[in-house]
């Protein structure tokens, strides 16, 4: 499912189903990625009013109560959030099963939650399936120990699929 119609169709499904109350993004380790997703759509969504939403994030590995690394402070307090509260979560089936949406960042994990939760494979998602240019699914790479530019590559597609991300909710939740 690889055109920005499709996903927006399957969205609408879920949300006429179940609602979209909860939206939960995963990485790695929830230190990059999925914690700048969170926070860059929770202010979008916000900003337009919208504090409905239940947005979180959490990882594979078990790193709880780590901080995001100061590059990816840096970049979002320089966007203008503050991300400074964040700590690192693990995800667990609980978590996926409570979730509307689920959001990954690589393929793999994708394929990694519809075999422990197939029953909701349905509402997995890649975040780059929300980029309104390019429909090709495609991974978003860890900047995790990388150099500041790689962060800030990371946190400039990060912000083009959160934006997608953010218009799809809002054109479904102004149905």
């Amino acid at each position: 499912m690889n055109d920005l119609e499709s996903i927006s169709e399957k969205i609408n499904r879920i949300s006429q189903s179940r609602g979209i109350k909860k939206i939960l993004f995963v990485c790695l380790g929830n230190l990059c990625r999925s914690p700048m997703a969170e926070y860059m759509l929770r202010d979008r969504l916000e900003s337009k009013g919208n504090t409905d939403i239940k947005i979180s994030s959490g990882g594979f590995l078990d790193q709880t109560g780590a901080r995001v690394p100061k590059e990816i402070h840096n970049l979002m307090h320089e966007a203008g959030i503050d991300i400074s509260a964040h700590r690192s979560s693990p995800v667990n089936i609980e978590r996926i099963r409570e979730s509307d949406l689920i959001i990954v960042m690589e393929m793999r994990q994708r394929d990694v939650l519809a075999r422990q939760c197939p029953e909701d494979v349905s509402r997995i998602f890649l975040l780059s399936q929300f980029d309104k240019q390019n429909h090709e699914e495609r991974d978003i790479s860890d900047p995790m120990g990388e150099t500041t530019s790689y962060y800030q590559t990371c946190f400039n597609e990060i912000r083009i699929f959160v934006e997608g991300l953010t218009e799809l909710i809002l054109s479904i939740s102004s149905k």
